[in-house]
């Protein structure tokens, strides 16, 4: 069965008013979507620290 959301309905307020927008944000609709913010890029912090030691 395929995924049919594509993507990831928000609002916002914008232009003095609440709109709802896509947002296409691949990071948000990935895996990471249920971890916080933070964490998830924390993760990412962390991998890329250990990648840069061994592959120095």
């Amino acid at each position: 069965m395929k995924n049919k959301k594509k993507y990831s309905w928000r609002i916002a307020y914008i232009n003095g008013k609440f709109t709802k927008y896509r947002e296409k944000d691949f990071w948000r609709l990935g895996p990471m979507k249920n971890l916080p913010v933070l964490f998830s890029l924390s993760l990412v912090m962390f991998v890329g620290i250990i990648l840069t030691v061994v592959f120095r």
